[in-house]
């Protein structure tokens, strides 16, 4: 069995992936770059296809998708019983791709299947909230509302499809979320709009958390309180510009474990994919270092 396997998603970025795919394949096959291709067939497929792999001793899992993609393959890998070894290597195919861009791993294909064969493995810190993990970021409340909303926003992408995603949200607000949330010995309550868990500089398409390192063992968390529709709106105009955090309404810290509770109960959004309800409290806790990402 080949110690590589490429995890390849034919329906990310709206189908556009496949010719990624197969470009991805060409580079391989003329580098003599030995590999076991499985493609996904639908949600959950990645993870599975993953922790096969990781069960079955392989060296490499080579993902090429999106963002979410990469969730159910990290899931995978790391929810594996054993005592996981495997590296992971991207080849961007989403249609916002902003882990890769964290990481500073190529966009292009040839150059992304270059680094894979000749770059240096890198140990990347996870998050998970309750018993998912996260490579990215976590959010509850508007955010995730938002995110849930980019998905039906076929053809756009990156930034476009969540700025368009935001404004339809704001035009039909609701009330926001009692939350009471607890970091690291420091505590927070009231309304709240949105609670943003990140481990990355970019999310949704935008640097939302500039600065934010993927490797300090540590949480960068933006929480904003019940915002206006005007200010709604400036927090659009400044995530934009990479200023979401100097809004009047936002606060930035550090916490390498959160909990948060919400009423009423909201969506978590990991990675940009939308999981279950949290209809209680969600524990969020740092996993230093966890994967090991070729980049």
């Amino acid at each position: 069995m080949s110690p590589n396997v490429i995890i390849a998603n034919e329906a990310a970025d709206w189908g556009a992936s496949r010719v990624r795919i197969e470009k991805a394949k060409t580079f391989f096959d003329g580098r003599g770059f030995e590999y076991r291709l499985a493609k996904t067939r639908g949600p959950g497929d990645a993870r599975r296809l993953a922790a096969e792999a990781a069960g079955e001793g392989a060296e490499t899992v080579i993902v090429i998708g999106g963002d979410g993609t990469i969730n159910e393959a990290v899931n995978g890998v790391l929810g594996c019983d054993s005592d996981v070894r495997v590296r992971i290597g991207i080849v961007p195919a989403g249609s916002s791709n902003d882990f890769a861009k964290s990481l500073g791993i190529p966009q292009a294909t040839e150059q992304a299947c270059e680094r894979i064969i000749g770059g240096e493995v890198r140990k990347v810190d996870a998050g998970s909230a309750g018993d998912e993990y996260f490579c990215m970021a976590s959010t509850v409340g508007l955010l995730s509302v938002v995110a849930e909303r980019s998905l039906g926003l076929r053809g756009l992408r990156g930034r476009r499809r969540y700025v368009r995603a935001g404004l339809g949200v704001i035009a039909n607000m609701g009330p926001g979320w009692e939350m009471k949330i607890e970091a690291d010995g420091k505590s927070f309550g009231g309304l709240y709009g949105a609670l943003l868990i990140s481990n990355t500089p970019r999310f949704g398409g935008l640097e939302l958390m500039p600065g934010a390192k993927w490797d300090d063992g540590a949480f960068d968390c933006l929480l904003i309180e019940m915002p206006k529709k005007l200010e709604a709106l400036h927090l659009v105009w400044l995530a934009l510009r990479g200023g979401l955090m100097r809004h009047k309404k936002a606060v930035r810290f550090q916490a390498e474990s959160v909990r948060v509770c919400l009423s009423p109960a909201g969506r978590v959004c990991n990675d940009g994919e939308i999981c279950a309800e949290a209809s209680g409290p969600v524990a969020y806790r740092i996993e230093p270092r966890r994967l090991r990402i070729i980049c």
